[in-house]
């Protein structure tokens, strides 16, 4: 698999967990509103854990995808060489 290949399977999972994450923080307004009950701990523990674990997930994926951007090397035409390759 290419970078390039890698690049854009990353980019196409992070989509999907960044949807994942939008529901995931609208159910937890919705169970963790005004008729919540705070004093119940379970609930807003349910309410609040499949957030974090997506916005762990989103957060990964956005390190990795910066990471390989970084690594990736660009040939750039020079006049002394047929490529010089350039590392951003």
């Amino acid at each position: 698999m290419t970078q390039s290949e890698k690049l854009e399977q990353l980019q196409a999972k992070l989509k999907v967990a960044e949807e994942k994450l939008a529901k995931a923080m609208k159910e937890q307004g919705e169970a963790c509103g005004d008729a919540c009950d705070w004093h119940d701990n379970n609930v807003y523990d349910l309410a609040t854990s499949p957030t974090n674990t997506y916005q762990v997930f989103v957060d990964d994926l956005m390190r990795e995808i910066r990471d390989l951007q970084k690594s990736t090397i660009l040939l750039k035409p020079d006049s002394r060489r047929s490529f010089l390759p350039l590392v951003l």
